[in-house]
């Protein structure tokens, strides 16, 4: 899906927050219960996701709307 020689894109939570109608705790409940992508750790005290990860999970929501 993605060629090794191309960055993904990383999100920081002001990012993702205006993509995802949640507040900042929903995504931190969602990601803890395993319903939204998990964010990774890349610096202290700093969080990102990956775009394709929260992209994917949107698209799941529409398959399960079909």
């Amino acid at each position: 899906m993605n060629d090794q020689h191309t960055p993904r894109k990383m999100l920081n939570l002001k990012q993702v927050l205006a993509i995802v109608p949640f507040s900042r705790s929903t995504i931190y409940r969602e990601m803890e219960e395993g319903r939204f992508p998990k964010a990774r750790e890349i610096a202290p005290r700093r969080i990102a996701w990956y775009e394709d990860e929260v992209t994917a999970w949107q698209a799941s929501l529409d398959r399960q709307e079909a």
